[in-house]
Protein backbone atom coordinates (compact mmCIF):
# COMPACT_ATOMS: atom_id res chain seq x y z
CA UNK A 1 0.00 0.00 0.00
CA UNK A 2 2.79 2.41 0.88
CA UNK A 3 4.59 1.82 -2.42
CA UNK A 4 1.34 2.24 -4.36
CA UNK A 5 0.22 5.45 -2.65
CA UNK A 6 3.51 7.26 -2.04
CA UNK A 7 4.48 10.41 -3.93
CA UNK A 8 7.35 10.33 -6.40
CA UNK A 9 10.59 10.22 -4.37
CA UNK A 10 13.26 12.87 -4.94
CA UNK A 11 15.66 10.08 -5.93
CA UNK A 12 15.66 6.30 -6.06
CA UNK A 13 17.68 5.68 -2.93
CA UNK A 14 16.75 4.17 0.41
CA UNK A 15 16.39 7.45 2.33
CA UNK A 16 14.10 9.07 -0.24
CA UNK A 17 11.93 5.95 -0.60
CA UNK A 18 11.61 5.53 3.18
CA UNK A 19 10.62 9.19 3.59
CA UNK A 20 7.72 8.90 1.14
CA UNK A 21 6.50 5.54 2.47
CA UNK A 22 6.57 6.89 6.02
CA UNK A 23 4.35 9.81 5.00
CA UNK A 24 1.76 7.39 3.64
CA UNK A 25 1.77 5.07 6.66
CA UNK A 26 1.53 8.03 9.03
CA UNK A 27 -1.60 9.26 7.23
CA UNK A 28 -3.50 5.95 7.27
CA UNK A 29 -6.99 6.20 8.76
CA UNK A 30 -8.58 3.15 10.35
CA UNK A 31 -12.27 2.39 9.70
CA UNK A 32 -14.65 3.64 12.38
CA UNK A 33 -16.42 0.26 12.51
CA UNK A 34 -13.81 -2.48 12.61
CA UNK A 35 -16.50 -5.17 12.69
CA UNK A 36 -17.93 -3.89 9.41
CA UNK A 37 -14.75 -3.14 7.48
CA UNK A 38 -12.38 -5.92 8.56
CA UNK A 39 -12.71 -9.68 8.12
CA UNK A 40 -10.55 -12.52 9.37
CA UNK A 41 -10.82 -16.15 8.34
CA UNK A 42 -9.51 -19.64 8.94
CA UNK A 43 -9.35 -22.30 6.24
CA UNK A 44 -11.24 -25.56 6.51
CA UNK A 45 -10.83 -28.77 4.52
CA UNK A 46 -11.15 -28.47 0.77
CA UNK A 47 -9.50 -29.06 -2.59
CA UNK A 48 -6.36 -27.26 -3.68
CA UNK A 49 -4.31 -28.02 -6.76
CA UNK A 50 -6.39 -31.12 -7.46
CA UNK A 51 -5.64 -32.61 -4.04
CA UNK A 52 -7.78 -32.93 -0.94
CA UNK A 53 -6.30 -30.92 1.95
CA UNK A 54 -7.22 -30.79 5.62
CA UNK A 55 -8.42 -27.77 7.55
CA UNK A 56 -6.24 -25.60 9.76
CA UNK A 57 -7.62 -27.06 12.99
CA UNK A 58 -6.69 -30.56 11.77
CA UNK A 59 -3.06 -29.65 11.09
CA UNK A 60 -0.40 -31.26 13.31
CA UNK A 61 0.19 -29.40 16.56
CA UNK A 62 -2.82 -27.07 16.21
CA UNK A 63 -5.22 -26.73 19.14
CA UNK A 64 -8.76 -27.70 18.10
CA UNK A 65 -10.05 -24.47 19.67
CA UNK A 66 -7.43 -22.20 18.05
CA UNK A 67 -8.64 -18.77 16.90
CA UNK A 68 -5.52 -18.10 14.84
CA UNK A 69 -6.51 -16.48 11.57
CA UNK A 70 -5.16 -17.61 8.20
CA UNK A 71 -6.93 -14.89 6.17
CA UNK A 72 -7.38 -11.17 6.64
CA UNK A 73 -9.16 -8.46 4.65
CA UNK A 74 -9.30 -4.83 5.73
CA UNK A 75 -10.44 -1.48 4.35
CA UNK A 76 -8.19 1.51 4.99
CA UNK A 77 -8.11 5.15 3.91
CA UNK A 78 -5.20 7.57 3.60
CA UNK A 79 -6.01 10.95 5.09
CA UNK A 80 -4.14 13.26 2.75
CA UNK A 81 -5.01 15.50 -0.17
CA UNK A 82 -4.24 13.06 -2.98
CA UNK A 83 -6.04 10.01 -1.58
CA UNK A 84 -8.89 11.57 0.42
CA UNK A 85 -12.02 9.43 0.01
CA UNK A 86 -10.24 6.63 -1.88
CA UNK A 87 -10.59 3.23 -0.17
CA UNK A 88 -7.69 0.77 -0.07
CA UNK A 89 -8.74 -2.87 0.27
CA UNK A 90 -6.02 -5.23 1.44
CA UNK A 91 -6.32 -9.01 1.68
CA UNK A 92 -3.99 -11.90 2.26
CA UNK A 93 -4.43 -15.53 3.16
CA UNK A 94 -3.21 -19.09 3.12
CA UNK A 95 -4.67 -22.04 1.18
CA UNK A 96 -6.34 -19.74 -1.35
CA UNK A 97 -7.06 -20.47 -5.00
CA UNK A 98 -3.42 -20.06 -5.99
CA UNK A 99 -0.27 -18.27 -4.91
CA UNK A 100 -0.36 -14.75 -6.30
CA UNK A 101 0.60 -11.21 -5.30
CA UNK A 102 -0.83 -8.29 -7.23
CA UNK A 103 -1.91 -4.66 -6.96
CA UNK A 104 -5.15 -3.68 -8.70
CA UNK A 105 -5.82 0.04 -9.22
CA UNK A 106 -9.52 0.27 -10.15
CA UNK A 107 -10.72 3.54 -11.65
CA UNK A 108 -14.05 5.20 -10.95
CA UNK A 109 -16.70 5.04 -13.64
CA UNK A 110 -17.24 8.27 -15.58
CA UNK A 111 -20.04 10.37 -14.06
CA UNK A 112 -21.77 10.47 -17.43
CA UNK A 113 -21.74 7.88 -20.21
CA UNK A 114 -22.84 8.87 -23.73
CA UNK A 115 -23.74 5.24 -24.47
CA UNK A 116 -27.06 3.53 -23.80
CA UNK A 117 -27.12 1.21 -20.78
CA UNK A 118 -27.78 -1.75 -23.07
CA UNK A 119 -24.51 -1.01 -24.89
CA UNK A 120 -22.48 -1.18 -21.68
CA UNK A 121 -24.12 -4.11 -19.86
CA UNK A 122 -20.89 -6.13 -19.97
CA UNK A 123 -18.61 -3.19 -19.21
CA UNK A 124 -16.78 -3.15 -15.88
CA UNK A 125 -14.41 -0.59 -14.38
CA UNK A 126 -11.13 0.33 -16.03
CA UNK A 127 -8.15 -1.00 -14.09
CA UNK A 128 -4.36 -1.27 -14.03
CA UNK A 129 -3.20 -4.54 -12.47
CA UNK A 130 0.44 -4.91 -11.42
CA UNK A 131 1.38 -8.57 -11.06
CA UNK A 132 4.19 -8.77 -8.50
CA UNK A 133 4.51 -12.57 -8.51
CA UNK A 134 4.67 -15.21 -9.79
CA UNK A 135 3.97 -13.99 -13.36
CA UNK A 136 5.51 -10.52 -13.17
CA UNK A 137 3.88 -8.00 -15.47
CA UNK A 138 1.12 -5.44 -15.97
CA UNK A 139 -2.43 -5.74 -17.29
CA UNK A 140 -4.50 -2.75 -18.41
CA UNK A 141 -8.27 -3.32 -18.58
CA UNK A 142 -10.52 -0.93 -20.47
CA UNK A 143 -13.68 -0.85 -22.57
CA UNK A 144 -13.63 -1.36 -26.33
CA UNK A 145 -16.32 -1.31 -28.97
CA UNK A 146 -17.18 -4.73 -30.36
CA UNK A 147 -16.58 -4.78 -34.14
CA UNK A 148 -19.77 -4.40 -36.15
CA UNK A 149 -22.47 -1.86 -36.80
CA UNK A 150 -24.23 -2.13 -33.44
CA UNK A 151 -22.91 -0.18 -30.46
CA UNK A 152 -21.66 -2.59 -27.82
CA UNK A 153 -18.83 -1.98 -25.33
CA UNK A 154 -16.97 -4.82 -23.57
CA UNK A 155 -13.96 -5.16 -21.30
CA UNK A 156 -10.68 -6.00 -23.02
CA UNK A 157 -7.15 -6.35 -21.62
CA UNK A 158 -3.66 -5.44 -22.74
CA UNK A 159 -0.98 -7.64 -21.17
CA UNK A 160 2.71 -7.18 -20.57
CA UNK A 161 4.65 -10.09 -19.08
CA UNK A 162 8.35 -10.00 -18.22
CA UNK A 163 8.70 -13.68 -19.09
CA UNK A 164 7.43 -13.11 -22.63
CA UNK A 165 9.36 -9.90 -23.33
CA UNK A 166 12.78 -10.70 -21.90
CA UNK A 167 14.99 -13.76 -22.07
CA UNK A 168 16.59 -12.94 -18.70
CA UNK A 169 14.80 -14.56 -15.78
CA UNK A 170 13.93 -12.54 -12.69
CA UNK A 171 15.65 -13.65 -9.48
CA UNK A 172 13.55 -15.14 -6.71
CA UNK A 173 12.49 -12.65 -4.05
CA UNK A 174 14.91 -13.84 -1.40
CA UNK A 175 17.75 -14.16 -3.90
CA UNK A 176 17.36 -10.45 -4.63
CA UNK A 177 17.21 -9.55 -0.93
CA UNK A 178 20.32 -11.58 -0.08
CA UNK A 179 22.19 -9.91 -2.93
CA UNK A 180 21.08 -6.47 -1.71
CA UNK A 181 22.39 -7.31 1.77
CA UNK A 182 25.78 -8.19 0.28
CA UNK A 183 25.79 -4.98 -1.77
CA UNK A 184 24.60 -2.82 1.13
CA UNK A 185 21.49 -1.68 -0.82
CA UNK A 186 18.60 -1.11 1.61
CA UNK A 187 15.95 0.09 -0.88
CA UNK A 188 13.74 -2.98 -0.37
CA UNK A 189 14.06 -3.12 3.40
CA UNK A 190 11.66 -1.26 5.72
CA UNK A 191 13.07 1.14 8.29
CA UNK A 192 12.24 0.91 11.99
CA UNK A 193 9.81 3.83 11.71
CA UNK A 194 7.94 2.13 8.86
CA UNK A 195 7.57 -1.05 10.88
CA UNK A 196 6.34 0.86 13.95
CA UNK A 197 3.78 2.80 11.90
CA UNK A 198 2.58 -0.45 10.29
CA UNK A 199 1.95 -1.98 13.71
CA UNK A 200 0.10 1.16 14.82
CA UNK A 201 -2.33 0.36 12.01
CA UNK A 202 -2.56 -3.37 12.72
CA UNK A 203 -2.52 -3.44 16.54
CA UNK A 204 -6.04 -1.96 17.01
CA UNK A 205 -7.41 -4.44 14.47
CA UNK A 206 -5.70 -7.38 16.18
CA UNK A 207 -7.01 -6.23 19.58
CA UNK A 208 -10.55 -5.95 18.22
CA UNK A 209 -10.38 -9.44 16.68
CA UNK A 210 -9.00 -10.87 19.92
CA UNK A 211 -12.00 -9.57 21.88
CA UNK A 212 -14.77 -10.13 19.33
CA UNK A 213 -15.89 -13.42 17.84
CA UNK A 214 -13.78 -15.92 15.97
CA UNK A 215 -12.43 -16.31 12.42
CA UNK A 216 -14.91 -16.96 9.63
CA UNK A 217 -14.47 -20.31 7.89
CA UNK A 218 -13.56 -20.70 4.23
CA UNK A 219 -12.76 -23.81 2.25
CA UNK A 220 -9.18 -24.38 1.18
CA UNK A 221 -8.76 -23.63 -2.54
CA UNK A 222 -11.30 -20.78 -2.52
CA UNK A 223 -10.62 -17.05 -2.32
CA UNK A 224 -11.64 -16.48 1.28
CA UNK A 225 -14.78 -16.36 3.44
CA UNK A 226 -18.10 -15.10 2.14
CA UNK A 227 -17.95 -12.37 4.80
CA UNK A 228 -15.10 -10.75 2.86
CA UNK A 229 -17.26 -10.67 -0.29
CA UNK A 230 -20.10 -9.15 1.71
CA UNK A 231 -17.77 -6.47 3.07
CA UNK A 232 -17.04 -5.21 -0.45
CA UNK A 233 -20.64 -5.61 -1.59
CA UNK A 234 -21.69 -3.15 1.11
CA UNK A 235 -19.51 -0.59 -0.67
CA UNK A 236 -20.80 -1.54 -4.12
CA UNK A 237 -17.60 -3.34 -5.07
CA UNK A 238 -16.28 -6.87 -5.55
CA UNK A 239 -12.91 -8.55 -5.25
CA UNK A 240 -10.97 -8.98 -8.46
CA UNK A 241 -10.35 -12.62 -9.31
CA UNK A 242 -6.55 -12.99 -9.81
Amino acid sequence: MALTAMEEPASFDADALAAEKTKVLGAVKLPQDLGRDTVRGQYSAGWQGGAKVIGYLDEDGIDASSKTDTYAAIKLEIDNRRWAGVPFYLRTGKRLGRRVTEIAVVFQRAPHSPFDSTATEELGSNAIVIRVQPDEGVTVRFGSKVPGTSMEIRDVSMDFAYGESFTESSPEAYERLILDVLLGDSNLFPRTEEVELSWKILDPIEEYWDKNGKPAQYQAGTWGPVEADEMLERHGRSWRRP
